[in-house]
């Protein structure tokens, strides 16, 4: 299953996943370069760009720093 914000190639242009849908198999809306928007590519139509300049790295790998909330409250 492709992340929301993931950058895939469909039909050789460069896209972006904007929306997906999960009933029965998988489909998702993406938005072209040009700004077309393509609504239900199959998942086997799409092909993931890895490592090209992403702007924040998966949930995963992000550092979890000590800037979380509080156990305290407010204070």
């Amino acid at each position: 299953m492709l992340r929301l914000g993931t950058r895939v190639r469909f039909a050789g242009q460069e896209a972006l996943v904007v929306a997906r849908t999960l009933a029965g198999e998988p489909t998702y809306d993406i938005r072209l370069a040009d700004g077309r928007l393509i609504k239900y590519a199959a998942e086997s139509d799409l092909e993931p760009i890895e490592g090209e300049g992403s702007d924040s790295p998966p949930a995963a790998t992000r550092p979890s720093g000590s800037g979380g909330s509080t156990t305290g409250g407010m204070q």
